[in-house]
């Protein structure tokens, strides 16, 4: 409060005198009041530029000055004063005499307001200590005016008060500032170039002080520099090693020595070697850094991981990120979900061992599993806290069992009722455990430490409920944090574990690294797909990710055991923490791998539930799923994959093709992790006798179970007796193999207690909807029904670059690059491309294929909705959404419901309501950091990928903990290596400092490291034009009431301004407004003016301050295309800025007005004219038919008000006729290649003495629906389809065979081809 009041002191001050003129303005946003009466021509001179050079004629330096020079001269203070004092003279139409007495006053009025201003100015900026306890003694009056050098007590500074000085020096160093110096020093500045860059002031501790900085006491010694720049030496060693340990500013070791050089030759002073710059990184390593662990995998593959409790440690520790950290889930009671910690998995599904098990009210420690007591005398015992959102905070709930006192002959004790559960608020709670053993008796109470038993619900609501010991704690001793948190606070730690791979090379050689990344989950939304706040753990090019993750879940494990100490920078108190695995994140095959799922080929295709494609005999066992889709940035990084023979399959009958269509379209039987791993169990129990390799085959096939880790292990069984004869030989060499097998064969992700690797790996949105459907859909548009159709292509192009993408936060479209490119597009295109497609294609496919992009539409921006507002009744909008884009694609073909990813999209409605909204488990952001690894992998020697990769995060994750200003022990005893050494250390694990509860032993940076990253900001203000009255503007010709209530004040208008979601808003853009006096009521209008007050504080800051918006009605729909129009009505009213809520784009109904390609633009290339011309669309009537894209992705949730209600379809007539439409282009392909064959043999069709059953295969040619070519064979009345890939591109496998009744759709170049 005290900044504010100052700032706004400070401001009202310096308004009246007229001194606030440019104070971090951006010069492209400032307002420019550039008027030629006050400026003459120089005759006859000109600048360099060819343009006429003027003069000032209020000014009396008469100094000649460049046209764009004028602007900068007339926000001058001598200027604007002059040109005040003007005005006056002209308004006054008073005699010289009368002018000169206003003209005396009016400076010694400015002189007074300039005097104490600028004594308020030196008094904030030179601020007093703190004041002390008041004096019974009247002392003088203290103005604070004492020189900022004249020696008095100090003490330290509140954060406002240092705030309050840095501002009022900021502003006392302007107005004693030389304007007409600054002046001349930007007139030769190209306007080009005047948008402010971010400027950094680094205190380097010698010198004297940089300017526009407090003057401090400076380092005179060694001792003193190497404080200054603690934990590094000095200041070259500290921006040399933050130089090399930036993420995406990577160096290796021959770059490093060029640097150093470069420095040395330039004269550079104490420029160290790159030895010890390398003996610097093992020391800093040691003393605060995180370490890199070796292990050795089951498989015999070493790898290194990376600590995870000292990253957790570092996080708790970081001002930057643990202010963000939630440790509580969160009740909302289904009113808005926007934040895992919201989602019903975190606050009801997680094992109550992995949720935070304590919290402290009044400073008494309340833990779960513990009886306590509430104010009301009730005895309950607490199973979980969590929060709920009252009045603006977050109050503390716990969930209890209700306690009642049971007799026994051992005496009385307490039986726990789970059968009667409840919420109390934390504020109504009197004792905790210890107290409540204490005061048991003076209550008449049994002992808490006597807990007989528990009523458990029963499973049926007819059973009676069961009664079993208590087992959850010790009665005696309560719970096990209590007592390993001895006295501190205990928080829960949830991560986002992510696994993929990359390459680790530049080129399109393929060289895979399997890595493993983790994210806070308990991060708010906007934090969390941060590339700040992503953490790699370990990599390696040998091991595959299953083994690594043996390591990662040994690390987890240990610290859910004991805890994870660390400090923690918000209560600047120890901590301990209690990490866990809130869900597993990746593509489709790596989730699959996960949850020991045998892949997407498969019969059983879905990881999550039990639905069955089609029987396939014969069917082929990949040794691991194939890539479910390219990365965002490689999409062809794959080597040629060896081709398979081709795969022929019977045709099913209707009858069966139906049931598979209707059992596809809705989620089946749910897995979960107990029968998997008893299915697994059951593999090893088969192994153990010679000859069962067949039949453990058959059962994966049968189960869709198969355990990668563990069928490594089954192969060396196998292989053991093969050369053995006789059961009796071969049994022995068996029972040999298995005596020498490790103690964990299986895959460590069911060691993760509180993860079910079946429910708990989310819809990876990423490559389901944006890498799945959108792409699917494009490359069947492009390279099938407009192959050979170069004019239609053309004009596609054409209206993808005409159309208008404002609102929709994207840059134009590149028509061309998207037709002609269309199979090696990524994500960001494809993201593009569903909010565009239904208004550039509606005239070149069919209806049905039309309405299944339409539907594909509306769904994309419903997923990836940030912020739920209802969470019930958007999970029922979005399954309606998923179901009619579902149908509508299957009234198109079934075809395409041979692609698995058309079924795993029905499971993201329960998804999204157990983790939240689809966008905090997308992977687009750890999609990203995989140029970060790659980068790493590139700058190394490649003999020890994961080691070097590992040890290089680990010294990024140093750099970052010390910038960020975060609290860390400092090993003194990893100095101990002298820098002079000879030999560098080798950094290996090295017994650590033991965890200090003493807050002197942890520390910061010193302050030349902390003033690296202090760089200041630049703001965006408003363009304005000159003031004029309100009935001169539009406003006021449409609104006369407001006009005539503003009487003679006058506003700015102003052509831009930033809404606060961040959209630029300029006269003519269609926005979503709240209603005024109606929260939650919205509107849709066109912003015809942006005002503001002349002389208002938003005037100052240059803000905006009132919209006219024209209002517009959005009811009627727009026929196909699944959106409604919008009419514009003659009402118009002025509404405040912040009212506007965002930007929405806006169509033309270019089919019902039949726009054609009929205007045409420049070429621009290398920013210049060819002189060539493009086609461009030209829309006829634009002022009709606009259109309201509700598929827009930004904002979507202001828009879901106005979505049409999407058509329901009958599931079984759905399926039914699209089954009969399949059967019938069955049979038709079937004819066609009997009549071909018999074209070709003059006779039947059939071999002569061959009955039909038995024919020879004829093929004809037939193609998928992305366009795709493959053979279609005839034989014994059934047809079949074979495909074959041509390999090279990323995720081909080869040749595969699918059957052409119904005709399979078959995966682009890249794509997986699917057996289901």
């Amino acid at each position: 409060m005290e900044v504010e009041r100052t700032t706004i002191l400070i401001l009202c001050v310096l308004s009246k005198h007229g001194r606030v003129n440019a104070v971090d303005q951006s010069p492209r946003s400032a307002c420019r009041l550039v008027s030629d009466m006050y400026w003459e021509q120089v005759p006859d001179a000109k600048d360099d530029t060819g343009q006429p050079l003027w003069v000032c004629t209020l000014c009396p330096d008469k100094q000649p000055r460049r046209t764009r020079s004028k602007p900068v001269h007339e926000e001058g203070m001598l200027h604007q004063a002059l040109k005040r004092e003007a005005d006056l003279r002209a308004q006054a139409h008073s005699t010289p005499d009368e002018y000169r007495v206003l003209e005396q006053d009016s400076q010694a009025r400015r002189a007074m307001v300039e005097d104490a201003t600028l004594a308020l100015l030196s008094t904030l900026a030179h601020t007093p200590e703190p004041s002390r306890a008041p004096s019974p003694e009247v002392a003088p009056f203290d103005w604070g005016l004492r020189h900022p050098e004249e020696p008095r007590p100090t003490r330290p500074l509140t954060l406002e008060q240092e705030v309050s000085r840095t501002v009022a020096q900021a502003l006392l160093e302007r107005l004693e500032s030389d304007d007409e110096e600054e002046e001349r020093e930007s007139a030769d500045v190209d306007e080009v170039s005047q948008v402010p860059e971010p400027s950094v002031v680094v205190d380097d501790g010698a010198d004297g002080p940089p300017p526009n900085l407090r003057k401090r006491a400076l380092p005179q010694d060694d001792a003193q520099i190497r404080r200054h720049w603690f934990p590094w030496v000095d200041k070259i060693t500290c921006t040399l090693d933050v130089l090399t340990h930036l993420p995406r500013s990577v160096f290796s070791q021959r770059q490093l020595d060029l640097f150093l050089w470069l420095l040395r030759v330039n004269d550079v002073e104490d420029v160290p070697s790159v030895r010890n710059m390398l003996r610097l990184n093992v020391v800093l390593q040691r003393a605060c850094g995180i370490d890199s662990i070796a292990y050795k995998g089951v498989l015999g593959h070493p790898y290194y991981v990376n600590a995870l409790n000292q990253i957790i440690a570092q996080e708790m520790g970081n001002p930057l990120v643990r202010p963000h950290l939630s440790f509580y889930p969160e009740n909302t009671d289904g009113r808005h979900l926007s934040e895992a910690r919201q989602g019903a998995h975190w606050l009801e599904e997680v094992p109550d061992d992995f949720l935070t098990p304590m919290v402290r009210v009044r400073s008494k420690d309340y833990y779960v599993h513990e009886p306590m007591m509430c104010e009301d005398g009730r005895v309950c015992m607490p199973m979980r806290w969590f929060t709920r959102a009252e009045g603006g905070h977050h109050t503390m709930y716990a969930k209890c069992w209700d306690m009642e006192p049971v007799a026994s002959d051992t005496g009385s004790g307490w039986r726990v009722m789970q059968t009667s559960s409840f919420e109390v608020p934390a504020s109504r709670l009197l004792k905790n455990f210890p107290d409540l053993c204490a005061a048991a008796p003076m209550y008449d109470l049994p002992p808490p430490t006597r807990i007989f038993d528990v009523t458990l619900t029963p499973a049926r609501a007819e059973d009676p409920p069961s009664i079993v010991p208590w087992t959850y704690t010790n009665p005696a001793n309560g719970n096990v944090w209590r007592v390993r948190a001895k006295g501190h606070r205990v928080v829960a730690f949830p991560l986002w574990m992510y696994c993929d791979d990359t390459s680790g090379n530049l080129s399109k050689k393929w060289n895979e690294h399997n890595s493993v990344l983790i994210t806070a989950a308990g991060l708010p939304r906007e934090h969390a797909q941060k590339e700040y706040n992503i953490h790699f753990l370990t990599t390696s090019n040998i091991a595959p990710p299953l083994e690594m993750m043996d390591g990662v879940v040994d690390q987890l494990r240990s610290c859910q055991k004991d805890g994870v100490w660390a400090w923690d920078c918000t209560f600047n108190e120890p901590v301990l923490v209690i990490p866990s695995v809130l869900a597993l994140l990746g593509d489709n095959p790596m989730q699959s791998e996960f949850a020991c799922h045998i892949g997407l080929q498969a019969k059983l295709f879905c990881r999550n539930c039990w639905v069955k494609g089609r029987d396939v005999a014969g069917e082929h066992e990949g040794e691991r799923a194939p890539r479910d889709d390219a990365a965002i940035a490689n999409a062809s990084d794959r080597p040629m994959p060896k081709k398979r023979g081709r795969a022929k399959r019977a045709l099913e009958s209707m009858s069966d093709m139906v049931c598979r269509v209707k059992a596809f379209l809705k989620p089946g039987t749910p897995r979960n992790k107990h029968e998997t791993a008893e299915k697994l169990q059951s593999y090893f129990t088969l192994a153990a006798v010679p000859g069962t390799k067949t039949k453990i085959k058959e059962r994966r096939t049968e189960s869709g179970i198969k355990d990668t880790l563990q069928l490594a292990h089954l192969e060396q069984l196998f292989n053991s007796y093969k050369t053995k004869r006789g059961f009796t030989a071969k049994q022995a060499a068996l029972s040999a193999a298995i005596a020498e097998l490790p103690e964990t064969t299986t895959n460590p992700i069911w060691r993760i207690r509180e993860l079910d690797a079946h429910q708990d790996t989310p819809v990876e949105v990423l490559h389901v909807v944006l890498l799945g459907f959108v792409k699917y859909f494009w490359r069947d548009l492009i390279q099938g029904q407009l192959k050979n159709k170069d004019e239609l292509k053309d004009v596609l192009a054409t209206r993808l670059s005409s159309l208008d993408v404002s609102g929709l936060g994207i840059s134009p479209l590149a028509g061309k690059t998207l037709v002609q490119y269309a199979g090696s597009l990524t994500g960001r295109d494809f993201r593009a491309l569903a909010q565009a497609a239904p208004f550039v294609i509606y005239d070149m496919v069919s209806a049905e294929c039309y309405q299944a992009w339409v539907a594909l539409s509306r769904l994309v921006p419903l997923i990836w909705e940030p912020h739920i507002e209802n969470v019930a009744e958007h999970l029922v909008l979005l399954k309606k959404e998923i179901d009619y884009f579902l149908h509508s694609t299957a009234r198109w073909t079934v075809r395409w419901f041979n692609k698995p990813k058309f079924h795993i999209i029905l499971h993201l409605v329960e998804h999204v309501r157990r983790f939240g909204p689809a966008g905090l488990f997308a992977t687009e952001a750890f999609e990203s950091f995989n140029a970060v690894i790659r980068a790493k992998s590139v700058h190394s020697n490649r003999q020890a990928p994961s080691r070097d990769i590992a040890r290089a995060f680990a010294q990024s994750n140093r750099v970052r903990h010390l910038l960020s200003g975060g609290y860390f022990m400092f090993d003194e005893a990893a100095e101990d290596t002298a820098p002079g050494s000879d030999e560098i250390p080798e950094p290996t694990m090295r017994a650590r400092k033991p965890f200090s509860f003493n807050r002197a032993d942890w520390r910061t940076v010193g302050a030349g490291p902390r003033s690296l990253v202090a760089a200041h900001s630049t703001s965006c203000s408003v363009s304005c034009s000159e003031p004029k009255f309100l009935a001169e503007l539009q406003t006021g010709q449409h609104l006369p009431a407001v006009a005539l209530r503003y009487g003679t004040r006058r506003f700015r208008s102003c052509r831009e301004v930033i809404l606060k979601n961040g959209d630029r808003c300029i006269p003519g853009s269609m926005v979503i407004a709240e209603v005024t006096g109606r929260p939650g009521q919205t509107m849709v209008g066109r912003v015809d003016e942006i005002l503001t007050p002349l002389g208002s504080l938003n005037d100052f800051n240059r803000q905006a301050d009132r919209v006219l918006l024209h209002c517009a009605q959005v009811s009627r729909p727009a026929g196909s295309y699944g959106c409604p129009y919008i009419d514009l009505q003659p009402q118009r009213i002025l509404i405040p800025t912040l009212d506007v809520l965002c930007t929405v784009n806006v169509q033309h109904d270019c089919q019902a007005h039949q726009c054609a390609a009929s205007g045409s633009l420049d070429v621009r290339q290398e920013r210049q004219l060819t002189g060539s011309k493009k086609a461009c669309i030209v829309h006829v009537e634009p002022s009709d038919g606009l259109i309201l894209n509700i598929c827009q992705m930004r904002d979507a949730r202001h828009l879901k008000v106005y979505r049409p209600v999407a058509p329901t379809f009958d599931p079984d007539q759905v399926v039914l006729a699209a089954v009969a439409q399949e059967v019938n282009a069955q049979k038709s392909i079937r004819i066609r290649a009997e009549d071909s064959f018999a074209g070709q043999s003059g006779g039947t069709g059939r071999p002569s003495g061959v009955a039909r059953d038995d024919s020879l295969p004829e093929t004809t040619s037939g193609r998928c629906p992305d366009g795709r070519r493959g053979g279609i064979a005839a034989r014994g009345g059934h047809v079949f389809r074979s495909t074959r890939t041509a390999g090279g591109g990323r995720g081909s496998r080869g040749s595969v065979g699918t059957p052409a009744g119904p005709v399979s759709a078959e995966p682009a170049r890249g794509d997986r081809a699917l057996s289901a």
